[in-house]
């Protein structure tokens, strides 16, 4: 399916986009916000995917065999960026050394300055 123009206009400039998800993986809004991620990734838009409170469990291994089962797998596979709130996630058991590869803790006062700066932020609460 060719690009529209206003979807090479959002590749040229680079736009970066901010998702932040808080609901868990057995969520519609979950799985929304998964697609709608693929979707600016696949107009070559920089996003960040931030997640806390329950759909930090999305970044679980689904199969125990297959540590890339996770549900949010695919956004780092097409090349988005994954940020994870630590006091939202350490509580439900995630803890660094159970990150998948490419996934990092960071803060609720960075998720502040990453939504002022972004071109666009979208909030799935």
């Amino acid at each position: 399916m060719p690009l529209s123009p206003e979807s090479r206009a959002v590749s040229e400039s680079q736009k970066h986009v901010v998702v932040l998800l808080v609901k868990s993986p057995e969520m519609t809004q979950f799985f929304l916000a998964i697609r709608m991620a693929l979707a600016f990734l696949s107009t070559g838009a920089r996003l960040t995917l931030f997640v806390m409170d329950d759909a930090v469990l999305g970044l679980l291994p689904r199969n125990y065999r297959d540590p890339a089962s996770f549900p949010l797998a695919p956004v780092l596979s097409s090349g988005g960026e994954i940020l994870v709130c630590q006091s939202t996630a350490e509580p439900r058991g995630l803890l660094a050394e159970n990150l998948p590869r490419g996934v990092s803790f960071e803060t609720q006062v960075h998720l502040g300055q990453l939504s002022s700066e972004a071109d666009l932020f979208l909030p799935f609460l």
